[in-house]
């Protein structure tokens, strides 16, 4: 075999290696806690995304974060909808929220009876939200960005906003989280959780790389709860908003 096959071989080598590893990572994707997996069972499989059901006019989505199991956030779907609100989270193609907005946009389509719409998104679920709230704010009485960043100017928006981070956030620097801050709509708030970390917004097992948290996870998810609830009090018992 000359230089120049073995050469086209080796590249041919190379480039079957790394269509491999795409693939797989493609549908690696970080596993939720036994506990919370175990909550996610409870909940209702509607064409592959997880629904709690409520009796209230109120829907809650939360988007999962870049290839976050999506039963690692049951746990707060379970909390919220002990207030009596339906939550959905999506199950997003291979596990990365960037695919989410039209996932999105078909839910509320598809659940009428809800009045009342509320979007969660954790780290890069906060792309999804940005885009639905850009494109179709009336569709929308708030959103929560959670360790996430801001994706699209919203300023123009009339959508209420809440930012929270967590104290030791290893994965989004801090000056990548101060960034484009201007794109939060006029009533809006930001809250940093004191100990806790990225990666325990949602009950995951977590890669190395994050910061140390020094509260539990479901401490930080408890907190994290509270506040979003708590913003959007006024929204959720009082008359929507929300133009047909």
């Amino acid at each position: 075999m000359d230089k120049k096959k073995r050469r086209k071989k080796r590249w041919l080598i190379v480039a079957v290696v790394v269509l491999v590893v795409l693939l797989i990572a493609a549908f690696i994707y970080t596993p939720a806690l036994p506990e919370v997996a175990k909550i996610a069972d409870q909940m209702e499989n509607v064409g592959g995304d997880l629904y709690f059901y409520g009796e209230s006019d109120v829907g809650f989505i939360i988007y999962p974060g870049a290839k976050a199991d999506e039963r690692s956030y049951a746990y707060i779907a379970q909390q919220i909808n002990k207030e009596g609100h339906t939550v959905i989270i999506p199950n997003i193609p291979l596990h990365m929220a960037v695919y989410g907005p039209k996932q999105g946009l078909e839910i509320m389509e598809d659940n009428p009876e809800i009045e009342k719409w509320f979007l969660i998104g954790h780290s890069l679920g906060g792309l999804p939200i940005s885009q639905i709230a850009a494109e179709q704010p009336e569709k929308l009485e708030g959103i929560a960005f959670v360790a996430s960043l801001m994706f699209l100017d919203l300023s123009c928006t009339d959508i209420s906003a809440i930012r929270i981070t967590a104290e030791h956030d290893g994965v989004m620097p801090d000056k990548m989280m101060e960034s484009n801050l201007n794109y939060l709509p006029e009533n809006s708030i930001s809250v940093m959780i004191e100990g806790a970390n990225h990666n325990q917004f949602g009950a995951y097992w977590h890669p190395g790389f994050d910061g140390k948290a020094t509260i539990t996870w479901k401490e930080q998810q408890d907190q994290m709860i509270a506040l979003i609830l708590d913003f959007f009090n006024e929204q959720i018992n009082g008359e929507s908003e929300v133009s047909e």
